[in-house]
């Protein structure tokens, strides 16, 4: 029995690339430059920056291939490197202020000035609905963060979760809740 076989053009210079030529895998992300161009832009929205995650993510798999296992698809680890990167990349957008700045003095427990209290009232009412509605691990996490005052990684041991995913997940929710109060409160 022949156990030979015919590898594909994608799996030769996988091949060469993780025993380190250095020409297989340029041609190897020139192959697979346009589909994460693709996976980059559509995360990110924004020309430059998904070049620069693609770039990245050429160095990052450029660093990392010796240890693929060449007899895997190539494409669904280099996705994966891409989407790492791409969420790195939107971690580090330097942000105009955090989604729920202007709405944050509502989500604590204070005592209301005699003026204005009427306002602050319905504000503070439009605030908590707007937090009822949300997600139960999102309600949780914005009740940890801004009535409780806990940090990031005390909510991350108290749910026995990754700091990094209280972090996403405290964006989503305040993102949520900017959507939904922005048109409410101005």
């Amino acid at each position: 029995m022949n156990t030979n076989r015919v590898l594909t053009w994608e799996q030769h210079l996988t091949l060469r690339a993780t025993e380190g030529d250095t020409v297989a895998f340029e041609l190897l992300m020139d192959l697979h430059r346009p589909s994460l161009n693709s996976l980059a832009m559509r995360q990110l929205r924004n020309t430059d920056d998904a070049h620069d995650v693609v770039q990245e993510t050429f160095v990052k798999a450029f660093r990392a291939i010796k240890d693929f296992d060449p007899n895997r698809p190539l494409r669904p680890w280099l996705c994966r490197i891409c989407s790492n990167c791409c969420i790195d990349s939107i971690r580090s957008r330097r942000r105009e202020g955090e989604p729920l700045e202007m709405f944050e003095h509502l989500l604590t427990d204070h005592r209301l000035d005699v003026d204005g209290a009427a306002t602050e009232a319905v504000q503070h009412e439009q605030v908590t609905d707007a937090i009822e509605k949300l997600p139960e691990h999102y309600r949780q996490i914005i009740k940890m963060r801004h009535f409780n005052h806990m940090e990031v990684n005390e909510i991350a041991d108290r749910l026995d979760k990754p700091e990094g995913t209280v972090k996403s997940w405290l964006f989503r929710a305040r993102a949520m809740l900017k959507k939904e109060l922005t048109p409410a409160l101005g």
